[in-house]
């Protein structure tokens, strides 16, 4: 369950303080979807930062099953309204970054994976291998490996390291060259760069060349460390996010990049990203406003699917009234800013037809209520 107790928030403008959310109470049971609703600026952004941690109030408290909310959870994903791709990952990688980043499923799979996904699992082992291995013999391979890796820093000392070594030992040896053949005259790389720039290059060379035989010795000595965290990874990917990406229909798309995708294909890599550390919480920010109507029909009626069979907590900030009513058992009104609670509408037609009589009265209910306060003002 989360409780919001007396939740308050202001922004500091300069010497001035601006209420953006004012003492605003209410609890959401758990497994409950509510959608919440309200003029634009009045603070329903920062009110999901709050839950999720993000953004600490300047009065009140979260509290989540019982415990006060400090700081991110693992238990809380949140999707915002651009959804936070990152362009150089794939969508394997996009999906899996939650995974990646040292989340775990609060509720594993207990079922044994079926042929085709030990066949994927084993394969992906066998590569994370020879990656290791190739990374231990060889250097220019070994940064492509680390990039590869997500770890640039470690990247850039091989690629450094063997690009000085490698102007040394031109410069070098062409002096060897030059002792070799008693050749008196001067070589042209002396002429171009002079003795005290090529000696230079030995400076950063040294700690730069220590710290390469330091990676090689670490990952000599931690290599099978390394292998079975990384199949550990690997094995949660393919339980986790596999299914969940062949479920939303974007099977033969691992290899591709968000800017290949369609809206509404990068709207479920965000969602697989999201629930596939099984979340206590879910909470969108205006998730689907960039998409045309007919693909944010489809998204919804699938959030709505991912819901019922889940049952995870479910908070959703839009301005589309519509989606509020076929996504909502709540919705949750609030008014300008300083924001507070204006008026709660609970739903019954969830999940129902966009075209009965019921929805459509349930969408005039809530616009007259939005509209209340416009007009009191105007």
């Amino acid at each position: 369950m989360i409780r919001l107790d007396g939740l308050r928030l202001d922004y500091r403008d300069g010497d001035q303080i601006v209420p953006v959310i004012e003492r605003l109470d209410l609890e959401i049971a758990s497994g409950e979807s509510v959608v919440v609703l309200g003029p634009s600026g009045c603070g329903k952004t920062s009110l999901l930062y709050m839950i999720c941690g993000l953004t600490r109030p300047s009065a009140g408290r979260v509290v989540l099953d019982g415990e006060v909310v400090t700081g991110p959870r693992r238990d809380v994903a949140i999707i915002l309204q651009d959804l936070g791709l990152l362009p150089w990952k794939t969508v394997w990688k996009n999906a899996s970054l939650a995974l990646e980043l040292g989340g775990r499923p609060t509720t594993p799979e207990s079922h044994t994976p079926p042929e085709e996904i030990a066949s994927e699992l084993r394969k992906r082992q066998k590569s994370v291998w020879v990656g290791y291995l190739w990374l231990l013999l060889t250097g220019l391979w070994a940064a492509g490996q680390r990039f590869y890796l997500e770890r640039p820093f470690s990247a850039a000392v091989y690629l450094v390291t063997l690009a000085l070594w490698g102007i040394n030992l031109g410069f070098y040896g062409s002096e060897l060259q030059k002792a070799l053949e008693l050749r008196p005259e001067m070589p042209w790389d002396e002429l171009l760069w002079g003795e005290w720039r090529r000696w230079g290059l030995l400076i950063p060379l040294v700690p730069l060349t220590i710290g390469l035989l330091a990676r090689w010795t670490y990952d000599l000595f931690t290599l099978p460390r390394q292998i079975a965290q990384a199949n550990e990874l690997i094995v949660q990917q393919i339980l986790q996010v596999k299914p969940l990406l062949d479920h939303l229909g974007l099977q033969g798309l691992y290899d591709r990049y968000p800017v290949q995708l369609s809206g509404g294909e990068r709207q479920r890599v965000a969602l697989t990203r999201a629930l596939s550390v099984h979340p206590k919480v879910l909470l969108m920010d205006e998730p689907l406003a960039a998409l045309d109507a007919f693909t944010r029909e489809r998204i919804q009626e699938l959030l709505l699917q991912l819901w019922r069979e889940r049952r995870f907590t479910q908070i959703i900030v839009t301005h589309d009234i519509q989606e509020a009513v076929f996504l909502g058992e709540r919705i949750v009104i609030l008014s300008e800013k300083p924001a507070k609670i204006k008026r709660i509408i609970a739903n019954d037609c969830i999940g129902g037809s966009r075209t009965s009589p019921e929805f459509y009265e349930r969408v005039r209910e809530v616009r007259q209520a939005l509209e209340s306060g416009a007009q009191a003002k105007s």
